[in-house]
């Protein structure tokens, strides 16, 4: 509440042309006090004239289904809401009110668990399209500006359970700290994270730099580091094994220290390999190569009998999508391009149609993700949005679909990371489809000339 006050009074003080504010609530379907909260939202946008988006879902639901805790789940599904929000918004900015007592639990929660420099960095006041202008202040300076401007505002009184470890860190952990040993530990927190992230953010740049000149890969599409990054410091080496792995594995948490620690004590030895979770490291003349193992792989288990074609003995190499080009699946005798135009009927781009070979974009696709629009086979970790329902597991959206395992391996879907926004022949996700104004982009799968799909 404090924090929209405050962009809607600098919307007006400010008189910006062409700025404007949009709130979006979300009613998370699991305190009975949630209905008045939407009331008071509802009532204070309607007094500020400005809109109000509200999205109810079943948290509890959500969280049994993607198979993750509950307070996981619903951030994931808020963030998502409100990206989808943002594009059909036309906004730019997405600003959350973040204050100085969430960095410092965020600091020590991640620090209790052995966080590295990334982690310990914090939330970041700025990153990407998502803005925190009040990450430096105390919740008192927020309460009390509530109160110097007559605001009303509710009280989450789950923040008061200490079932969860970051409730126990606020209540019970910060409160000794401040006490005992430091009485502006939180200040303190805040500032650590800050230099953090300086030294994160250059490691970054000098890792980025370090991957394209070390990267390597095989005919089979192999993911390896040429065997001289070992000459490397840790802290950069650690980083792009890091990245290798998480590759492969698609696992969002990297590989974990202990197998870090494995890899760099090799240093660097032909011949040596080492079973790792999901995956196999070797080291030949070469480099170092990750591979998928072979339990990891079936993890993609379950249902046969698709009544989708079945296409053997297919080997999709990571495909990178450029606007305006054409790319050729071989196995699959089609190419895969991105159009800016195109002459589709609207059955041919309808993207609830199953059988359809066009997908049809907001342009706001490219804008965002430049060159990492890409067209490959699924990997562990890949999910699709569906609008009124949140994310859902790739295997999920596969069995609903009734596609067998084998064919599940071999679909080329269109993905950015792990999220995916097309599966040809299959379903498109609710992510960045066009509204009416918008300029759009075709994906569009056709036969190569001497054959047909």
């Amino acid at each position: 509440m404090a924090l929209s006050h405050i962009l809607w009074r600098y919307i007006r003080e400010e008189q910006l042309s062409g700025i404007s504010l949009v709130l979006t609530h979300v009613h998370h379907g699991v305190r009975k006090e949630s209905d008045n909260e939407v009331q008071l939202v509802q009532n204070m946008a309607a007094k500020w004239e400005i809109p109000c988006i509200v999205h109810r879902f079943d948290a509890k639901g959500y969280a049994k289904t993607m198979g993750q805790s509950f307070q996981e789940a619903a951030r994931e599904w808020r963030y998502a809401r409100w990206k989808e929000d943002m594009r059909q918004e036309g906004c730019t900015l997405l600003a959350t009110a973040h204050h100085l007592g969430d960095q410092a639990e965020t600091i020590l929660y991640r620090l209790l668990r052995g966080s590295g420099t990334a982690g310990l960095a914090g939330i970041y006041p700025a990153k990407d399209s998502i803005i925190r202008p009040l990450l430096t202040l105390g919740k008192a300076d927020i309460l009390n500006y509530c109160a110097r401007e007559a605001l009303p505002y509710a009280l989450d009184r789950s923040n008061e359970e200490r079932l969860y470890t970051r409730n126990r860190i606020r209540l019970e952990l910060l409160p000794e700290l401040e006490k005992d040993y430091n009485p502006r530990i939180q200040e303190a927190l805040g500032r650590t994270g800050e230099l953090l992230r300086w030294d994160e953010e250059y490691l970054a740049l000098q890792v980025e730099a370090a991957w394209i000149h070390y990267h390597i890969s095989d005919s089979n599409g192999t993911i390896g580091l040429s065997r001289d990054v070992f000459t490397e410091p840790a802290a950069i080496l650690s980083r792009l094994l890091r990245r290798a792995a998480m590759l492969v594995t698609q696992e969002p948490r990297g590989l974990g220290f202990i197998y870090v620690i494995k890899i760099i004590d090799s240093e660097g030895r032909p011949g040596w390999t080492q079973d790792l979770p999901g995956m196999t490291v070797e080291i030949s003349d070469e480099g170092i190569w990750f591979k998928c193992s072979a339990v990891h792989k079936e993890k993609f288990d379950d249902i046969e009998n698709s009544p989708v074609q079945e296409m053997s003995n297919l080997i999709l190499p990571e495909i990178a999508l450029e606007l305006g080009r054409w790319s050729e699946i071989p196995s699959l005798k089609v190419d895969i391009g991105l159009l800016e135009e195109g002459n589709f009927s609207p059955a041919e781009v309808d993207p609830d149609r199953h059988e359809s070979k066009v997908a049809v974009f907001s342009r706001d696709l490219l804008d965002e993700f430049p060159d990492k629009v890409v067209c490959r086979t699924r990997r562990q970790g890949d999910r699709m949005w569906f609008q009124g329902v949140g994310h859902k597991s790739l295997k999920k959206v596969f069995q609903e679909e009734n596609i067998s395992v084998k064919v599940r391996n071999e679909l080329p879907l269109i993905a950015v990371g792990v999220e995916v926004f097309w599966i040809p022949g299959v379903r498109q996700s609710g992510l960045y489809r066009p509204a009416q104004n918008t300029e759009r982009i075709y994906c569009v799968l056709r036969p190569q000339a001497s054959s047909s799909i």
